[in-house]
C-alpha cells in the first residue's frame, strides 16, 4: 500500500480521459499504416454492404490511441512541477463493438493499483480503460506500467 502522503508517480483513483472522433480518411491512412487491407477499413461500398453505416476503424487504431494516452498522462509533471514518466509493460484489449466513423468516442483511463518495486527503479501501475461511444463500450482495457519519479529542478533565482 502506498501513502498518499508520499511523493508518488500516481494514486488509485487518478484518473484520466480524452474525446476522438476518427474521419474516414484517418481510419483508412491508419490502416494502411499497419498494413491492415481489411477493405471494410478502405471501401465504404463494401463496409455498407456488410451493414455498416460508413467504414469502421481497425481494432489496432482506437486500441493504439487508448494505450498512447497512458504515455502521454504520465509524462506530464505532477501538480507541484515533480517529473513523471510512464513505460507500458502490458495491455490487454478486448474488442466489444466496433468503431464508426465521426462518432464521439470517450476514452478513459483509472488507476487500479500502484506497488513499489525497487528493482525497478520505480512503481509498478495497475489500470483500467475503455473507449465507449453513445453505443455502449466499444473496447475495455486493462494496463500494466511501469511509472518513475524525475528530479526537480527549481528555477534559478
Amino acid at each position: 500500500m502506498v501513502s498518499r502522503t508520499a511523493v508518488v508517480p500516481a494514486h488509485v483513483g487518478e484518473t484520466f480521459t480524452k474525446r476522438v472522433r476518427l474521419r474516414e480518411e484517418e481510419i483508412s491512412a491508419f490502416a494502411s499504416s499497419v498494413q491492415d487491407r481489411n477493405p471494410l477499413h478502405h471501401d465504404l461500398a463494401v463496409a455498407r454492404a456488410a451493414g455498416y453505416p460508413g467504414l469502421i476503424a481497425s481494432g489496432t487504431h482506437i486500441g493504439s490511441i487508448l494505450m498512447a494516452l497512458t504515455a502521454t498522462h504520465f509524462a506530464r509533471p505532477l501538480e507541484d512541477g515533480t517529473p513523471r514518466n510512464g513505460l507500458g509493460m502490458g495491455f490487454d484489449i478486448r474488442f466489444r463493438a466496433v468503431v464508426l466513423a465521426g462518432e464521439d468516442i470517450d476514452l478513459r483511463w483509472i488507476v487500479t493499483g500502484l506497488e513499489r518495486k525497487d528493482r525497478l527503479a520505480g512503481w509498478i501501475a495497475q489500470l483500467e480503460g475503455e473507449a465507449r461511444s453513445l453505443r455502449g463500450v466499444l473496447l475495455s482495457a486493462t494496463g500494466t506500467l511501469l511509472l518513475r519519479l524525475g528530479v526537480r529542478h527549481e528555477a534559478a533565482a
